[in-house]
C-alpha cells in the first residue's frame, strides 16, 4: 500500500489478560500487514481510566459485562465522563473470540457459557483452560485479519437483528442484552485509520 505510513496510537485499560494480548496480536497485524498501529496497554479496572486524564491521544476501556450489570453499567458512565471508548463485551470477551470463527446469536445467562465452543473453535482440549496465557496465545496465533474483519460483521449483524424497543440508553451509549457488543467499532475506527477496507460496514 502506497502513501504515507499512519501511525494511530490509543491508549487502552483492559481488565483481562484476553483482552491486552488480543490488542497487541491485533497492533502486530496491523503493523506486519497495513498500516501502523499502536496500543499502549495498562491492565486494571474500568474506573481506572479517570486516572490518565493526561494523556491527550485517543483512550478506550476494554471491559466484560460478566453478569454484573450495576458494574457494566457504572463502566459506561465512566467512559461518557472520561471522554474515552467504551469497548464492551457482553457477556464477556469470549464471545468476541468466538465469532472470528463462527456466527453466534443467542442468549447466555452464564459467564462460562461460550467456553467449549471456543475450544472447539480453536482446536483446544476439552479441558483447556482457556483464560491461561498459553491458551491465549494458541488462540490468537490462529487469528488474521481477515477473522477480524469477519468477527466485525458477525457483530455488526448481531446489532442489526435487535429491537428497538431492547435498547438501553446508558449516558449517551445505546445497549443491549446479550449478546451485545461494542469492541467491534473500537476496532473497525482502527481499521478505517489505517485506511484497511471492509468489504461490510
Amino acid at each position: 500500500m502506497g502513501g504515507k505510513e499512519i501511525r494511530r496510537q490509543s491508549f487502552c485499560i483492559c481488565d483481562g489478560q484476553q483482552e491486552e494480548m488480543y490488542l497487541k496480536h491485533l497492533a502486530h497485524l496491523l503493523k506486519t500487514e497495513v498500516r501502523r498501529v499502536s496500543f499502549t496497554t495498562k491492565r486494571g479496572l474500568p474506573g481506572d481510566i479517570t486516572k490518565h486524564r493526561h494523556i491527550k491521544y485517543d483512550k478506550a476501556v476494554l471491559f466484560d459485562h460478566d453478569g454484573k450489570t450495576n458494574e457494566f453499567r457504572e463502566a459506561l458512565i465512566t467512559c461518557h465522563k472520561a471522554k474515552c471508548t467504551p469497548a464492551y463485551s457482553n457477556l464477556n470477551f469470549d464471545l468476541w473470540l468466538l465469532l472470528h470463527k463462527q456466527d453466534y446469536t443467542s442468549h447466555e445467562s452464564t459467564n462460562k457459557a461460550y467456553v467449549n465452543r471456543v475450544r472447539k473453535a480453536y482446536n483446544l482440549g476439552d479441558e483447556t483452560d482457556i483464560k491461561s496465557k498459553a491458551s491465549i496465545t494458541t488462540i490468537l496465533k490462529q487469528i488474521t485479519l481477515d477473522d477480524i474483519k469477519s468477527a466485525i460483521r458477525r457483530a455488526q449483524k448481531i446489532r442489526e437483528q435487535k429491537l428497538t424497543s431492547d435498547a438501553e440508553k446508558i449516558g449517551l451509549i445505546i445497549c443491549y442484552d446479550n449478546p451485545d457488543l461494542s469492541i467491534h467499532k473500537f476496532i473497525l475506527k482502527m481499521f478505517s485509520e489505517c485506511e484497511e477496507p471492509l468489504v461490510y460496514i
